[in-house]
């Protein structure tokens, strides 16, 4: 029994030793968020927004550079504000004006709407002081799971230095244009009568 106490003593000495040598999360310089640039009218019918689909490197909180050699990495002292792909769902929804004949849902409200707006983000990056966000963004009829209509989106932004800070503005400025052209292609592919 005696033994034992000096193992059990021995074993939280170096528990606790092993605790304080791992170093302290760094903290963020600036946190960014993707928002609405305008309010869009003209949204006919109900629809709900899903959050895009992206691989996991695009869809959280860090922002990402590729090298000219192709190699990723993260920007160091900057991060979305939360998961990406939620942020441009969110900047979608609030980007249709409110009051309109339809309204853009989030789909946990679990309002049926007769048409969904489902995306796909292949690309959040800066590639030197650009930064690009493509989607792929498709209106689908909630009744038959229909192809409505399909396009291609990209967007891009130059920022006005090689800073950290105005290199994140940049892919801000372009994952918010994205979520605009979102916005306006829902419209015109409902309001289309074709």
């Amino acid at each position: 029994m005696n033994m034992k106490l000096p193992v059990i003593a021995a074993s939280v000495c170096l528990a606790t030793a092993c605790v304080s040598v791992l170093p302290e999360p760094e903290a963020p310089e600036a946190l960014y968020r993707v928002e609405a640039e305008t309010l869009y009218s003209g949204l006919q019918e109900d629809l709900i927004v899903r959050e895009p689909e992206a691989p996991r490197l695009i869809s959280g909180q860090n922002m990402i550079s590729e090298g000219l050699d192709g190699g990723l990495r993260l920007v160091r002292g900057v991060e979305w504000s939360g998961p990406s792909t939620r942020q441009i769902q969110l900047a979608m929804v609030n980007s249709f004006e409110i009051g309109e004949a339809g309204h853009a849902v989030l789909p946990e409200l679990g309002v049926l709407a007769p048409f969904e707006l489902a995306s796909q983000l292949k690309v959040l990056r800066l590639r030197g002081d650009s930064g690009t966000c493509e989607m792929t963004v498709s209106l689908i009829s909630t009744r038959d799971r229909s192809l409505v209509a399909r396009t291609e989106i990209t967007a891009r932004q130059e920022a006005e230095s090689g800073s950290a800070r105005d290199r994140a503005g940049a892919l801000r400025a372009a994952a918010s244009n994205c979520a605009a052209q979102a916005t306006e292609f829902a419209i015109s592919a409902l309001n289309d009568p074709s």
